[in-house]
Protein backbone atom coordinates (compact mmCIF):
# COMPACT_ATOMS: atom_id res chain seq x y z
CA UNK A 1 0.00 0.00 0.00
CA UNK A 2 1.19 3.53 -0.82
CA UNK A 3 1.12 6.21 1.85
CA UNK A 4 0.96 9.96 1.38
CA UNK A 5 1.47 12.54 4.15
CA UNK A 6 1.19 16.27 3.59
CA UNK A 7 0.28 19.54 5.33
CA UNK A 8 -1.85 22.10 3.55
CA UNK A 9 -3.43 25.48 4.11
CA UNK A 10 -6.83 25.20 2.45
CA UNK A 11 -8.44 28.64 2.46
CA UNK A 12 -11.66 27.19 1.01
CA UNK A 13 -12.13 24.77 3.91
CA UNK A 14 -14.45 25.44 6.84
CA UNK A 15 -12.05 23.39 9.00
CA UNK A 16 -9.01 25.53 8.21
CA UNK A 17 -10.98 28.73 8.71
CA UNK A 18 -12.36 27.71 12.11
CA UNK A 19 -9.03 26.37 13.38
CA UNK A 20 -7.36 29.69 12.50
CA UNK A 21 -10.06 31.59 14.39
CA UNK A 22 -9.85 29.18 17.36
CA UNK A 23 -6.12 28.34 17.69
CA UNK A 24 -6.56 26.75 21.13
CA UNK A 25 -8.58 23.88 19.65
CA UNK A 26 -7.33 20.92 17.63
CA UNK A 27 -9.90 19.19 15.43
CA UNK A 28 -9.25 15.51 14.67
CA UNK A 29 -11.41 14.81 11.61
CA UNK A 30 -12.36 11.29 10.51
CA UNK A 31 -13.87 11.45 6.99
CA UNK A 32 -16.76 8.96 6.91
CA UNK A 33 -18.42 9.38 3.52
CA UNK A 34 -19.29 11.82 0.76
CA UNK A 35 -21.84 12.09 -2.03
CA UNK A 36 -22.44 14.39 -4.95
CA UNK A 37 -25.72 16.17 -5.62
CA UNK A 38 -25.70 18.43 -8.65
CA UNK A 39 -22.53 20.54 -8.51
CA UNK A 40 -22.13 20.20 -4.74
CA UNK A 41 -20.11 17.73 -2.66
CA UNK A 42 -21.62 16.69 0.65
CA UNK A 43 -19.07 15.42 3.21
CA UNK A 44 -19.89 13.45 6.34
CA UNK A 45 -17.25 13.75 9.05
CA UNK A 46 -16.71 12.76 12.66
CA UNK A 47 -14.74 15.28 14.71
CA UNK A 48 -12.94 14.83 18.02
CA UNK A 49 -12.05 18.17 19.58
CA UNK A 50 -9.10 18.77 21.89
CA UNK A 51 -8.85 21.91 24.01
CA UNK A 52 -10.40 23.45 27.07
CA UNK A 53 -14.18 22.90 27.41
CA UNK A 54 -14.78 26.61 26.85
CA UNK A 55 -12.64 26.70 23.69
CA UNK A 56 -14.29 23.54 22.37
CA UNK A 57 -17.76 25.04 22.89
CA UNK A 58 -16.84 28.22 21.02
CA UNK A 59 -15.40 26.19 18.15
CA UNK A 60 -18.46 23.94 18.03
CA UNK A 61 -20.89 26.88 18.03
CA UNK A 62 -19.01 28.53 15.18
CA UNK A 63 -19.04 25.30 13.18
CA UNK A 64 -22.76 24.80 13.76
CA UNK A 65 -23.58 28.34 12.60
CA UNK A 66 -21.38 28.25 9.49
CA UNK A 67 -23.26 28.42 6.18
CA UNK A 68 -21.50 25.28 4.88
CA UNK A 69 -22.78 23.17 7.79
CA UNK A 70 -26.02 21.45 6.80
CA UNK A 71 -26.28 18.96 9.66
CA UNK A 72 -24.66 19.09 13.09
CA UNK A 73 -24.81 16.80 16.11
CA UNK A 74 -22.64 17.10 19.21
CA UNK A 75 -21.97 14.83 22.15
CA UNK A 76 -19.32 16.40 24.39
CA UNK A 77 -16.08 16.69 22.43
CA UNK A 78 -17.40 14.52 19.60
CA UNK A 79 -19.21 16.09 16.64
CA UNK A 80 -20.79 14.65 13.50
CA UNK A 81 -21.24 17.05 10.59
CA UNK A 82 -22.59 17.17 7.06
CA UNK A 83 -20.65 19.86 5.21
CA UNK A 84 -21.40 21.06 1.68
CA UNK A 85 -18.60 22.11 -0.67
CA UNK A 86 -18.61 23.22 -4.30
CA UNK A 87 -15.00 22.78 -5.44
CA UNK A 88 -14.48 19.54 -7.44
CA UNK A 89 -11.15 18.74 -5.75
CA UNK A 90 -13.06 17.59 -2.66
CA UNK A 91 -14.11 14.48 -4.58
CA UNK A 92 -10.40 13.58 -4.77
CA UNK A 93 -9.64 14.38 -1.13
CA UNK A 94 -12.51 12.18 0.04
CA UNK A 95 -12.46 9.62 -2.79
CA UNK A 96 -13.54 6.05 -2.09
CA UNK A 97 -10.20 4.83 -3.49
CA UNK A 98 -8.40 6.48 -0.60
CA UNK A 99 -7.93 4.96 2.84
CA UNK A 100 -7.49 7.27 5.82
CA UNK A 101 -5.03 5.55 8.21
CA UNK A 102 -5.26 8.45 10.66
CA UNK A 103 -7.53 11.42 11.23
CA UNK A 104 -6.96 14.72 9.49
CA UNK A 105 -5.37 16.96 12.13
CA UNK A 106 -6.74 20.48 11.78
CA UNK A 107 -4.88 23.04 13.87
CA UNK A 108 -4.08 26.77 13.68
CA UNK A 109 -5.17 27.17 10.07
CA UNK A 110 -3.52 24.06 8.66
CA UNK A 111 -4.62 20.50 7.86
CA UNK A 112 -2.27 17.53 8.24
CA UNK A 113 -3.37 14.65 6.03
CA UNK A 114 -2.37 10.99 5.90
CA UNK A 115 -4.00 9.04 3.09
CA UNK A 116 -3.16 5.71 1.52
CA UNK A 117 -4.04 3.77 -1.61
CA UNK A 118 -3.10 0.59 -3.43
CA UNK A 119 -2.52 2.76 -6.50
CA UNK A 120 0.35 5.25 -6.36
CA UNK A 121 -1.05 7.13 -9.37
CA UNK A 122 -4.18 8.13 -7.40
CA UNK A 123 -1.99 9.78 -4.76
CA UNK A 124 0.17 11.46 -7.40
CA UNK A 125 -2.96 12.79 -9.10
CA UNK A 126 -4.19 14.21 -5.79
CA UNK A 127 -0.87 15.99 -5.27
CA UNK A 128 -0.99 17.41 -8.80
CA UNK A 129 -4.47 18.81 -8.12
CA UNK A 130 -3.38 20.43 -4.86
CA UNK A 131 -0.32 21.98 -6.52
CA UNK A 132 -2.40 23.26 -9.45
CA UNK A 133 -5.06 24.92 -7.26
CA UNK A 134 -2.72 27.43 -5.63
CA UNK A 135 -5.53 29.92 -5.21
CA UNK A 136 -7.18 27.52 -2.75
CA UNK A 137 -4.01 25.87 -1.40
CA UNK A 138 -1.44 28.70 -1.06
CA UNK A 139 0.76 26.54 1.18
CA UNK A 140 1.46 22.86 0.60
CA UNK A 141 4.20 20.76 2.16
CA UNK A 142 4.82 17.17 1.11
CA UNK A 143 6.15 15.02 3.94
CA UNK A 144 6.28 11.53 2.43
CA UNK A 145 5.03 9.50 -0.52
CA UNK A 146 6.23 5.98 0.01
CA UNK A 147 5.41 2.31 -0.04
CA UNK A 148 4.19 1.30 3.43
CA UNK A 149 3.90 -2.09 5.02
CA UNK A 150 0.47 -2.99 6.29
CA UNK A 151 1.89 -3.36 9.82
CA UNK A 152 2.79 0.36 9.73
CA UNK A 153 -0.78 1.42 8.99
CA UNK A 154 -2.73 2.64 11.99
CA UNK A 155 -6.26 1.32 12.35
CA UNK A 156 -8.25 3.82 14.42
CA UNK A 157 -10.18 2.59 17.43
CA UNK A 158 -12.53 4.36 19.76
CA UNK A 159 -10.74 5.55 22.87
CA UNK A 160 -12.26 4.61 26.21
CA UNK A 161 -14.63 7.33 27.38
CA UNK A 162 -13.30 9.23 30.38
CA UNK A 163 -15.28 11.20 32.94
CA UNK A 164 -14.66 14.92 32.56
CA UNK A 165 -12.36 15.31 35.60
CA UNK A 166 -10.24 12.31 34.61
CA UNK A 167 -9.98 13.56 31.03
CA UNK A 168 -8.97 17.03 32.23
CA UNK A 169 -6.30 15.62 34.56
CA UNK A 170 -4.81 13.36 31.87
CA UNK A 171 -4.89 16.11 29.23
CA UNK A 172 -3.16 18.57 31.55
CA UNK A 173 -0.48 16.05 32.50
CA UNK A 174 0.16 15.24 28.84
CA UNK A 175 0.36 18.87 27.71
CA UNK A 176 2.56 19.97 30.64
CA UNK A 177 5.17 17.29 29.93
CA UNK A 178 4.46 15.03 32.91
CA UNK A 179 5.06 11.96 30.74
CA UNK A 180 8.25 13.26 29.12
CA UNK A 181 11.72 12.32 30.31
CA UNK A 182 12.93 14.13 32.24
CA UNK A 183 9.55 15.22 33.55
CA UNK A 184 8.69 18.87 32.96
CA UNK A 185 6.02 19.08 35.66
CA UNK A 186 5.25 17.27 38.90
CA UNK A 187 1.90 16.29 40.38
CA UNK A 188 1.89 19.08 42.93
CA UNK A 189 2.28 21.71 40.22
CA UNK A 190 -0.43 20.11 38.07
CA UNK A 191 -2.80 19.93 41.04
CA UNK A 192 -2.19 23.62 41.83
CA UNK A 193 -2.90 24.59 38.23
CA UNK A 194 -6.15 22.60 38.38
CA UNK A 195 -7.17 24.21 41.66
CA UNK A 196 -7.59 20.89 43.50
CA UNK A 197 -5.76 19.06 46.26
CA UNK A 198 -2.79 16.87 45.30
CA UNK A 199 -4.58 13.70 46.43
CA UNK A 200 -7.65 14.60 44.35
CA UNK A 201 -5.67 15.31 41.17
CA UNK A 202 -3.61 12.15 41.67
CA UNK A 203 -6.77 10.08 42.01
CA UNK A 204 -8.27 11.49 38.80
CA UNK A 205 -5.03 10.92 36.89
CA UNK A 206 -4.51 7.36 38.11
CA UNK A 207 -8.09 6.41 37.24
CA UNK A 208 -7.63 7.87 33.76
CA UNK A 209 -4.38 5.93 33.30
CA UNK A 210 -6.09 2.73 34.45
CA UNK A 211 -8.70 3.16 31.72
CA UNK A 212 -6.29 4.19 28.96
CA UNK A 213 -3.29 1.91 29.48
CA UNK A 214 -5.06 -1.31 28.42
CA UNK A 215 -6.07 0.45 25.19
CA UNK A 216 -2.49 1.47 24.39
CA UNK A 217 -1.14 -1.95 25.36
CA UNK A 218 -3.61 -3.58 22.99
CA UNK A 219 -2.56 -1.27 20.13
CA UNK A 220 1.14 -2.12 20.45
CA UNK A 221 0.45 -5.84 20.80
CA UNK A 222 1.73 -6.27 24.34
Amino acid sequence: MWSLKFTVKNIDSIYTLLSAEHPDVTDYLYPVDHYIRGDKVFIVGVHLLDGSPEAQNKFARAMQKHKKTKEFEQNGQQIITLIVEEEPFYTQLFAAELYHPAPVVVQKGYERWHVASWNRKILEKLLETLERCKDKFPELKLHTLEKTKLSDIYFPKVFPELPEKQKEAFSRALKRGYYKWPRQADLQKLASESGVALSTFQEHLRKAEARLLPFFADNINL
